[in-house]
């Protein structure tokens, strides 16, 4: 089985002009964990992730949570907002992995755990075309005979 079987082709994305803002509103509205970031060609060139844009926003409450357990963390909201216009590429992982439409399955599945991801884009001919998610391998290899 290949990616392209599997494929998630209305997926959330991000583009390079995008702000932190713009990554929650997608990551809620989507309930997607990964938003690939593309170029204006339609590639992937970055990823970001709900715990990266958490801790670009929470970066400072995160240090103090360090020194006392479980700050308040209504304090820390004005460094949120301070960044919540920040542009994307900021904070992204830029040259993530891709998959090739064409990949087999377990390619995907080692790929999402090397990097610790649950979802990775995939293009075809260059340009971002959607996601696959672990489960989404998971449904795949069950629907296959061992």
């Amino acid at each position: 089985m290949r990616v392209l079987e599997f494929v998630d082709t209305h997926a959330p994305y991000l583009n390079e002009q995008s702000t932190l803002q713009d990554a929650v509103d997608k990551l809620d509205l989507y309930k997607a964990t990964v938003l690939p970031v593309l170029n204006e060609d339609g590639a992937v060139v970055g990823l970001i992730t709900e715990q990266q844009v958490f801790d670009a926003l929470y970066a400072e409450w995160q240090a103090a949570a360090r020194q006392v357990p479980a700050p308040n963390l209504a304090p820390f909201r004005r460094y949120a907002h301070a960044r919540k216009d920040s542009p994307i590429t900021q904070w992204m992982t830029p040259n993530p992995p891709v998959l090739s439409e064409h990949a087999p399955i377990e390619e995907a599945v080692v790929q999402m755990l090397q990097y610790g991801l649950d979802t990775l884009p995939v293009q075809g001919e260059g340009k971002f075309i959607g996601t696959i998610r672990l489960v989404d391998c998971c449904q795949a290899m069950l629907e296959t005979e061992p």
